[in-house]
């Protein structure tokens, strides 16, 4: 018998025929809520209705309602989501383990939140003293280390990268769902936090991203979403924060979202959105570049 692994993560047990260090392992002998199997894989989609032939690590994919293809370069494999509970993998001769549990738990597990119903932002999360908060951004923007600083600071982890939202099914409450307890940053970033990257775990996957350590400190229970904080760069001297409202907090919020979005999935989606541009405050955070702003804008979540 093939050996397999059983984990927890937004609040769904995972079994896989690979062991995914980053993940939470639980013991249970019930039927998951999502099962990985080693299979064969298809090179495309007999019909698909979105693609993308530039994705980051040399992935491409293609999607389609209910189902999802990443095929992942010869360093990884082909991954097929169906319906958000079957996960088939095909390894390539050459598979880096590294990089399969990186696509897994990255353009794979979104794909499979996804088709769940769930929003997905490409955003990190952690729970403050008024609630949950989310750090949006495009990738080099600080998302992470602003997460590792609110650590820091006592305040746990709830999500990194692939940020998951629900709706409270009593009181329609939006709720961030714990995610991964893994956090990877920039090499000057973390020094600039003043931790220690020679017992840090490398990593080489992520562009730029060199260091890579496991938060202990991770919320276990969902919790409601309160603030959303978007972080650019600008060419100014200081900090300056701008509340979003209307539609240019509609469209920040969509420009948010994590991978692609069909036609089928608008309705559930932007009613989500729409819920989320009326419960949460949305603030942008534009941040003078070249200086190190990362206190600052801890101190303005944490004033929140």
């Amino acid at each position: 018998m093939s050996s397999s692994y059983t984990y927890s993560a937004y609040g769904l047990t995972l079994r896989l025929p690979f062991p995914c260090p980053p993940l939470t392992p639980i013991d249970f002998s019930e039927t998951p809520d999502v099962t990985v199997t080693y299979g064969s894989v298809p090179k495309k989609l007999d019909r698909f209705e979105a693609t993308n032939d530039n994705f980051k690590l040399g992935c491409r994919w293609q999607t389609s309602p209910g189902r999802f293809l990443l095929l992942g370069g010869l360093s990884s494999g082909r991954f097929l989501v169906e319906d958000g509970k079957e996960v088939t993998v095909e390894l390539n001769s050459q598979a880096s383990v590294e990089l399969v549990v990186y696509h897994f738990l990255h353009p794979v597990l979104a794909a499979i939140l996804r088709q769940r119903g769930l929003l997905i932002l490409h955003g990190s999360t952690c729970v403050t003293p008024q609630g949950a908060v989310v750090i949006v951004g495009l990738s080099g923007m600080g998302k992470s280390t602003t997460i590792a600083a609110l650590l820091d600071r006592g305040c746990p982890m709830l999500a990194d990268d692939v940020t998951a939202l629900h709706l409270r099914s009593n009181d329609s409450c939006v709720e961030v769902l714990p995610g991964v307890p893994q956090l990877s940053l920039l090499r000057d970033a973390a020094q600039g936090l003043g931790l220690n990257v020679e017992v840090l775990q490398s990593s080489s996957l992520r562009r730029g991203k060199a260091v890579m350590f496991f938060s202990n400190n991770l919320k276990v229970k969902p919790v409601p979403l309160r603030t959303i904080y978007l972080l650019k760069y600008f060419s100014g001297d200081t900090l300056q924060i701008v509340s979003l409202t209307g539609a240019v907090k509609f469209a920040a919020l969509q420009d948010s979202i994590y991978g692609p979005l069909l036609p089928q999935e608008h309705p559930n989606v932007f009613s989500l959105i729409s819920i989320i541009t009326k419960q949460v405050k949305l603030f942008c955070i534009k941040r003078p570049e070249g200086k190190w702003t990362v206190k600052e804008i801890v101190e303005v979540i944490l004033d929140g």
